[in-house]
């Protein structure tokens, strides 16, 4: 029996919809698997708003540059926090023999997740080189954390993660840098966040659907950091050493094919008024 994926909530649904017009891995294989063949044919002939193309932008950027550095770190073992319906561990396993990758999540994305990678890997007939392991793990329980990583094999480790710090407070940030620079001192190896965002100057609201409701609703704008320099000084203070950005990766983006001249011209423009609103940083525990 398949299973029945109506308790993916609204705000990944549309998050998994937009990244299936992108070439991120196995993402338009499982909107298939959940919505059925036909979903992306409609979706393709779709008319996208201005604010679904930026989002699209820049939910596939923030992938791609995840993917850089840890691409550079030569990390062999890798655990990925908060990972939603994202599926680099499975692309990455199928690729590297010598890649263990513990994907983990809350047990509600969990359960869902681990059928859909079970049905990707029999209906494409997928054969994994590495290790693969999809666990339920709330990164803020510290002794669930410690138990994750010590099932990983012995070696460095990469942390990674692309969205988990907007939906936590300070304290809560505070709590994971605590155990996240544990694991990391005794393992030795890396953080990856995709996650420093800043907080934009007055944003006003571009549209009211369910995904800025669910933005607004978790308070996602008063949770990011108020600049970069603020965010580098609160991870010192949290005994975590910046030690390489992600640069750009404009040139990689397949969602460009969705733009017309006019609106990447519009976006360029922005982007220089506004400044960059989020990074990709590697972390060091010090």
């Amino acid at each position: 029996m398949n299973r029945d994926y109506s308790s993916i909530s609204p705000s990944a649904k549309s998050l998994l919809l937009a990244k299936s017009l992108t070439n991120i891995p196995f993402v338009a294989d499982a909107v298939k698997l959940i919505y059925g063949n036909g979903a992306l044919e409609k979706l393709y002939h779709k008319d996208f708003d201005e604010v679904f193309l930026k989002r699209l932008v820049h939910f596939e950027s923030r992938y791609l540059s995840l993917d850089s550095l840890l691409f550079a770190s030569g990390s062999l073992n890798i655990i990925e926090i908060s990972s939603g319906y994202s599926f680099r561990g499975l692309d990455l396993v199928l690729r590297h023999p010598t890649i263990y990758y513990l994907d983990t999540d809350l047990q509600g994305v969990i359960d869902i997740k681990k059928d859909l990678v079970d049905r990707l890997i029999v209906d494409e007939k997928l054969q994994l080189k590495g290790k693969l392991k999809t666990e339920a793990l709330n990164a803020l329980d510290g002794d669930a954390f410690s138990n994750a990583i010590n099932q990983m094999p012995l070696g460095p480790i990469s942390i990674i993660n692309e969205g988990l710090l907007v939906y936590l407070n300070n304290e809560e940030k505070k709590s994971l840098c605590k155990t996240i620079h544990k694991s990391l001192k005794q393992r030795g190896g890396y953080w990856i966040t995709a996650d420093v965002y800043v907080k934009r100057p007055a944003p006003k609201s571009e549209t009211n659907d369910y995904f800025s409701q669910f933005l607004e609703a978790h308070h996602v704008e008063d949770n990011k950091f108020d600049s970069f320099e603020q965010a580098e000084h609160f991870f010192l203070e949290q005994g975590f050493k910046l030690t390489t950005k992600a640069t750009s990766v404009w040139h990689q983006l397949s969602s460009l094919k969705y733009i017309d001249i006019e609106l990447l011209k519009k976006m360029k423009e922005q982007a220089n008024k506004i400044g960059r609103i989020r990074e990709t940083w590697v972390l060091k525990a010090i």
